[in-house]
């Protein structure tokens, strides 16, 4: 019997059913779509916050005039956290006196990699060093191809009145340098001060094979908490495997630390906690969005129940006057909206995962694996959204009076 009046109720209602459906689907559509790159989102939303510039900072541990060793470097990318370390690169500078064209001044002179091609054993090549992990310097020129080429930093260049393709004199502690100049360099920081030159070079005119003043390394975190700012220290044996398994910034910093000998890792704070709170805000975002795209569905739903309710006022006078009770009348009402729901979410479902895909390509050129749980979530939502907006319209059919209706 309830399927029969179900089933008429579907026939004589079609644009009311199709209004209720295409509500639903939207609803449920958005938010999978949502849910569906949040995910997606933070992680993308990390790799482009990489371009901020290395997060992790690694030092000699030892007192003062200690360095790291060049021929640990490929070790970082052995760790734990191996696919998380997006990029590194080593440093070795001191105060330098520079000269060219007659003019003499006073400055840092920098050994570093470029775009070094890195081998580790058992691992895939890669390519590390500044070009990597600080994409947003400006170089008028080039890179150096060359030992004995090197960038300048804009500062220093203006105050050497040196261009791209003049030659600089660097004496360190009665040694000197020549290097030919072929970019000048730009990032609205301290670089400007400094001349960068090939690794091998410095080494060479510091007296330092092999030697490294410090490393920076740009690596994909997640949002710090409650739990990951505590100290590793107090944590007991359960909690410590947990906090060395969540990609907190402390704890890749924990990774590296363990494999360079002789070293102290630390989070560059300042970039650190900016990405942690721009990426939960973001998540915020999406999260709140979805909570709209559903009340704005549940909304929809119940404004035509109501309209549906007030047309069908006679045929639940009707019921009422025949003997049906609340639940009955309840079970017919709440039985078609949940049957139309679950073909929304269904249909939403299938919509918001070619929605998920069309933003990620459009935003980030890249495609997304809809993970597993998104179906039952689509699912959740339609009935959510359906039950919500049932509410109000199924308590006004029941307080409907036979007879005053039936009276007319």
């Amino acid at each position: 019997m309830l399927f029969r009046i179900l089933k008429n109720s579907f026939l004589k209602r079609p644009k009311a059913v199709l209004l209720i459906f295409l509500s639903i689907t939207m609803g449920a559509a958005v938010a999978t779509a949502f849910l569906g790159i949040s995910g997606e989102i933070s992680h993308k939303m990390a790799l482009e916050l990489r371009s901020y510039g290395a997060n992790i900072l690694l030092e000699p541990s030892a007192v003062e005039g200690g360095f790291l060793r060049e021929e640990d470097l490929p070790k970082i990318k052995t760790v734990f956290w191996k696919y998380n370390i997006t990029g590194f690169t080593p440093y070795l500078f001191s105060i330098a006196e520079f000269s060219a064209g007659g003019k003499k001044e006073r400055g840092v002179v920098s050994g570093t990699w470029f775009a070094k091609q890195l081998e580790v054993p058992g691992e895939d090549s890669s390519i590390q060093g500044i070009k990597g992990i600080a994409p947003w310097w400006e170089v008028q020129g080039r890179w150096p191809e060359d030992a004995a080429e090197a960038i300048i930093g804009a500062a220093l260049a203006k105050r050497l009145n040196v261009v791209a393709g003049g030659d600089v004199t660097t004496i360190v502690r009665g040694r000197s340098q020549q290097f030919r100049i072929v970019g000048v360099v730009t990032t609205g920081g301290y670089e400007e001060e400094q001349l960068f030159a090939p690794l091998v070079t410095v080494q060479s005119l510091l007296q330092l094979p092999g030697k490294v003043s410090r490393v920076l390394v740009s690596a994909l975190t997640v949002p710090m908490d409650d739990f990951g700012k505590k100290d590793p220290a107090t944590m007991s044996k359960d909690e410590y495997e947990k906090w060395y398994c969540t990609a907190y910034v402390t704890s890749v910093a924990k990774n590296v630390e363990e494999v360079m000998a002789g070293s102290r890792a630390k989070p560059i704070w300042q970039i650190a906690s900016a990405e942690g709170a721009l990426l939960k805000k973001l998540n915020s975002v999406m999260l709140l969005l979805t909570v709209l795209a559903l009340g704005a569905s549940a909304t929809a739903v119940s404004t035509s129940l109501m309209a549906s309710m007030a047309e069908r006022s006679p045929e639940i006078a009707l019921m009422k006057a025949v003997g049906a009770d609340r639940f009955q009348i309840s079970a017919i009402f709440v039985g078609e909206t949940l049957l139309i729901s679950m073909a929304g979410g269904v249909v939403g479902y299938l919509l918001g995962d070619q929605l998920a895909e069309v933003i990620s390509r459009t935003v980030f050129s890249s495609t997304i694996v809809s993970p597993l749980w998104l179906f039952p979530t689509a699912i959740i939502s339609a009935l959510s959204v359906a039950i919500a907006g049932s509410v109000v319209p199924l308590r006004r059919a029941l307080l409907i009076e036979p007879v005053r209706v039936l009276k007319g």
